[in-house]
């Protein structure tokens, strides 16, 4: 997509949102924010632009935004990860055997 479309898109997002839609606060920032795909036993981190709301945090993504998202996910999903590299582990908690 060309920067100037993405600069549209972006600009179309500010201009609609004066206000969060969640609290209602004015205290809007456009800012790179981080959102985790998941696909299978793999987890991406994606770096995307987001308008964030200071007051409650609530995130909009341009559309931009969204679809990379979407084909991150479909591309772990089908195992495609050729794209990315390992940051590190993940580790998430083991169940309590006596639980």
């Amino acid at each position: 997509m060309g920067r100037r479309l993405q600069e549209a898109e972006n600009d179309e997002v500010k201009a609609s949102l004066s206000k969060c839609v969640r609290c209602g606060s004015s205290d809007l920032e456009d800012r790179d924010v981080e959102k985790l795909v998941r696909g299978g036993d793999d987890v991406v981190a994606l770096r995307v632009q987001a308008t964030v709301c200071h007051h409650c945090g609530e995130r909009y993504l341009p559309d931009e935004a969204v679809r990379a998202l979407e084909q991150a996910r479909r591309d772990v999903a089908q195992g495609k990860v050729g794209r990315f590299r390992a940051l590190g582990r993940l580790l998430a908690p083991q169940p309590d055997p006596a639980g």
